[in-house]
């Protein structure tokens, strides 16, 4: 799936913007912001739900500015 299409269907939360994004050999990543006044866990679990549906879920993962933590998307999942 191209990257763009990914950042588009993330744009479409409400809650969050698009911030930046990058690639390398290992794959890419979206920078996400927070625009809305919601959790950290309720934008977690959007992102979460976004990516399911992309069918991506086994392959991501999110890593919040806050405490540098990568967490498994199927793990939100569950």
């Amino acid at each position: 799936m191209d990257r763009d299409d990914v950042e588009d269907a993330l744009e479409s939360i409400d809650a969050l913007e698009v911030v930046g994004a990058g690639g390398g050999d290992l794959g890419g990543n979206i920078d996400l912001e927070v625009v809305s006044p919601i959790s950290r866990d309720e934008a977690m679990r959007m992102v979460a739900d976004v990516l399911q549906q992309l069918d991506l879920a086994a392959i991501s993962y999110l890593r919040p500015s806050d405490t540098g933590e990568r967490i498994n998307i199927v793990d939100l999942l569950q």
